[in-house]
């Protein structure tokens, strides 16, 4: 019986090493195989109705890593497209790698889940993949040249990442948030909007924008990639931008934020100038309520801030004491806070994004009046502001 069994081992482990060498595990070859790094969606300029696919993709090799992107002008699904890579280029793409999905303007005129289906769909791609809108196309945005010379979507990414967010000045949005929006009764939401600065100049040499998508020579010209404006969403589609100063005022009323920065102008010593505010939000809430049959959204932010910068030219003794901000400017960036929040608020209301969710909040804390206030509710509800900024005593 031993033997049997030891013949039996012998077998199986020769038909593995069989196996292994000739590749038939059914297993890709990893020279083969297109690791995706972000994926660009544009409306086809060929085919009205359908969509251009552009991978941007590293290629493991046995000497060093190769980037390129790849493009299918006209899909009629994105599946559709991405199949039409490997046919095209050989290649297997994968989705496990990709951590960016950027949509091209003209995408968001329409349902972005038309696109966006496919990726919630795949077994592939994680729920926590960012997701941006870009000015123009995608498939140019991919193709710009980093400013420090890596993988654009990485370059992008690190404008999109968490730390980013901290600072207020980014409205970082991943797949899995977006869909939530959308699928919620407020039908709302929003992405980065993404643009390219071509200001940089890069003398040692670059990610560049060739038709493949490889390495810029030295000198190069650089990009910079602006995410500081908000595109607002209702129903999949565009609904309204916000501005850098709206953007960071949202962020500061509602997102994850650590230390921000933003500029006041105040009056001191009987003149305006100019201060550069490093902000660190202490309190934030809001609610919603109904006072006499009107609704009311209300905030209470808390806040501590400290002078960064300032236009004017002083000594060193007054710069040692900006530590400690006049109340002039606290109660001036109070007022421009306020004011940024209400704009935010009315390009939310006019276009009909439900950026505080509040018809969510209705439906929970009101349900019984749910069916009254709902179709009127963003226009309606009055807005009531208790802002505060502190400094050190």
């Amino acid at each position: 019986m031993n033997k049997f069994w030891a013949w039996v081992f012998l077998v199986a482990a020769g038909a593995l090493t069989l196996l292994f060498f000739s590749n038939d595990f059914g297993l890709i070859d990893i020279q083969k195989t297109a690791i995706v790094a972000a994926i660009g969606i544009d409306t086809s300029e060929e085919t009205e109705g359908q969509w251009s696919v552009t991978a941007q993709i590293a290629v493991p090799d046995t000497n060093a890593g190769k980037a390129s992107n790849i493009s299918i002008p006209s899909a009629e699904t994105v599946g559709a497209g991405i199949a039409e890579v490997n046919r095209k280029t050989g290649w297997y793409p994968t989705l496990v790698h990709c951590r960016l999905i950027l949509l091209g303007e003209k995408v968001a005129e329409d349902d972005v889940f038309r696109v966006l289906g496919y990726f919630l769909r795949s077994e592939y791609v994680e729920d926590s993949c960012l997701v941006a809108v870009c000015e123009g196309r995608a498939q140019d945005m991919l193709g710009a040249a980093s400013p420090v010379g890596e993988l654009t979507a990485l370059a992008i990414a690190k404008v999109l990442s968490s730390e980013a967010q901290k600072t207020g000045l980014v409205c970082v949005t991943n797949l899995r948030d977006f869909a939530k929006g959308y699928y919620a009764r407020a039908k709302s939401g929003y992405l980065p909007f993404l643009s390219l600065l071509r200001e940089a100049k890069n003398e040692s040499g670059g990610a560049g924008s060739s038709s493949g998508g490889g390495a810029g020579g030295a000198g190069k010209n650089a990009d910079v990639f602006d995410a500081s404006r908000t595109m607002l969403f209702y129903e999949g589609r565009r609904a309204a931008v916000l501005e850098a100063a709206e953007t960071l005022a949202f962020n500061l009323a509602e997102t994850s934020t650590d230390f921000a920065f933003g500029e006041v102008e105040a009056e001191e010593n009987g003149q305006r100038t100019t201060f550069s505010l490093k902000m660190k939000i202490t309190e934030k809430s809001h609610e919603l309520t109904l006072e006499g049959g009107e609704p009311v959204f209300s905030f209470r932010i808390r806040a501590n801030a400290q002078i960064a910068d300032a236009d004017d030219a002083e000594g060193l003794k007054q710069i040692a004491q900006k530590v400690i901000v006049p109340d002039a400017v606290l109660r001036a960036a109070e007022k421009e806070f306020e004011e940024q929040l209400a704009a935010v608020l009315r390009k939310a209301s006019e276009s009909g994004c439900d950026l505080f969710r509040l018809k969510q909040t209705l439906w929970r804390s009101h349900p019984k009046e749910y069916s009254l206030y709902e179709p009127t509710l963003l226009a309606d509800t009055r807005t009531a502001y208790d802002i505060r900024f502190s400094t050190l005593h």
